[in-house]
């Protein structure tokens, strides 16, 4: 069996996560943002926060939790939700820096961004129902006392 590096610490994952989703949809923002019709995602300063503040917050705490309860899915959650939204975003994301008048109808990257916290309370739901299963499995499985 392949061994990948263990993380250092629960931190250490959450930062990585965190600044990884961050980074990325300020890369977007920024491409986004050079085109002739293209403002980015967010126009004002507190958008920009809140859309960059959330894409860290909605990575670090799954991942942290993940690392800090050895539970994989709130972290794959919030990870499956960021880039499938990313991803079949992009096209009309383009298609809106493009033309003007384009942009009026929302993308599901735009939900993400501006509804980031119902989003990572599913994330954090479905990793507690995933602790509470393993709790009650391995619990069961210990062998009985004389």
């Amino acid at each position: 069996m392949v061994c990948v590096r263990p993380w250092k610490s629960p931190l250490t994952l959450a930062l990585g996560t965190g600044l990884s989703l961050c980074a990325l949809t300020l890369v977007a923002h920024v491409y986004l943002a050079g085109f002739e019709h293209g403002d980015g995602f967010a126009t004002s300063t507190t958008l920009q926060l809140w859309s960059f503040g959330g894409m860290f917050l909605f990575g670090a705490i799954p991942a942290y939790l993940s690392a800090r309860y050895r539970v994989v899915s709130p972290v794959a959650v919030a990870v499956a939700i960021y880039g499938l939204g990313l991803a079949t975003s992009w096209s009309a994301l383009i298609d809106s820096a493009q033309s003007a008048g384009a942009g009026i109808t929302p993308t599901w990257f735009d939900f993400l961004l501006w509804f980031w916290p119902a989003l990572l309370l599913i994330a954090l739901l479905i990793g507690g129902i995933e602790y509470g299963i393993r709790r009650a499995v391995f619990n069961n499985h210990s062998p009985a006392t004389p």
